[in-house]
């Protein structure tokens, strides 16, 4: 199965009438589209894991985000979240408090609150958790 190319995913933003709102890094591309409130409708797409974040402003609970872990197979499915962001497709929900990612000391995958602030404000890639930090003081 062929997964959109970044090329692909800027194609069907555009043709959603959504803007790219910085620079891909760490293979994420960044969106973002005015409504008609004061809050933009963002969405970022981690294309090498199919993953989605978008972050708009809903009816009963504000502006907030919405995670979605291989949430897309397709153009067509993905085009089909850039039209209809609010809409839930019941793939890979999770909060940003459930969010997982490896420690580049001891390889293991862990959520979010297994890192210090500032560990996880790092790139994945750089992110140490808070026992191997420790770990790494007390030698």
């Amino acid at each position: 199965m062929t997964f959109p190319t970044p090329e692909e995913i800027k194609r069907i933003a555009q043709e959603c009438s959504y803007e790219e709102r910085r620079e891909e890094a760490s293979y994420t591309l960044y969106f973002k589209k005015q409504g008609r409130d004061k809050y933009p409708t963002l969405i970022n797409v981690f294309y090498t894991t199919r993953g989605i974040m978008t972050k708009l402003s809903h009816p009963k609970s504000g502006y907030n985000q919405l995670w979605r872990s291989s949430a897309y197979s397709s153009v067509d499915t993905l085009k089909y979240i850039f039209n209809n962001p609010r809409k839930h497709t019941g793939k890979g929900y999770r909060t940003a408090d459930k969010a997982k990612r490896g420690c580049i000391l001891c390889g293991m995958l862990k959520e979010r609150n297994e890192f210090s602030k500032n560990q996880w404000r790092k790139d994945p890639g750089d992110s140490k958790c808070m026992v191997c930090v420790q770990d790494a003081k007390s030698t």
